[in-house]
């Protein structure tokens, strides 16, 4: 099986090959596969124990990762402003998980 490796563009004005990012495409017989394949892994490891949904986000099925831990941080940079509480705040990239939160959206939450 192989893959081809293409570049997208993730602005319409691109200026620079930092503002591409690479995706490989396969086939249909291959994607419904690989589709299957993990779907069942997935519920085989959620099911068993072997994956601790309290902790792991991404690529749980009806959980949204990014919200839940956005929204985590943010209660805690409010208990820490309203209680006058040190916090050492740890800068993620979520912008990257799936493309659901901005930078933008989590600065806004810092001011707030």
């Amino acid at each position: 099986m192989t893959a081809e490796g293409v570049y997208i563009s993730k602005e319409q004005d691109w200026k620079g090959i930092n503002q591409f990012r690479p995706i490989s495409l396969l086939n249909i017989e291959n994607k419904t596969f690989f589709s299957i394949i993990a779907s069942h892994l997935t519920k085989y490891l959620t099911e068993n124990g072997y994956i601790n949904t309290s902790v792991q986000k991404g690529g749980i099925p009806g959980v949204s990762g990014c919200l839940e831990h956005a929204t985590m941080i943010w209660e805690a940079i409010q208990r820490a402003k309203s209680e006058k509480l040190n916090l050492d705040v740890v800068w993620l990239d979520l912008a990257n998980a799936y493309g659901s939160v901005t930078h933008e959206m989590i600065q806004l939450a810092l001011r707030m």
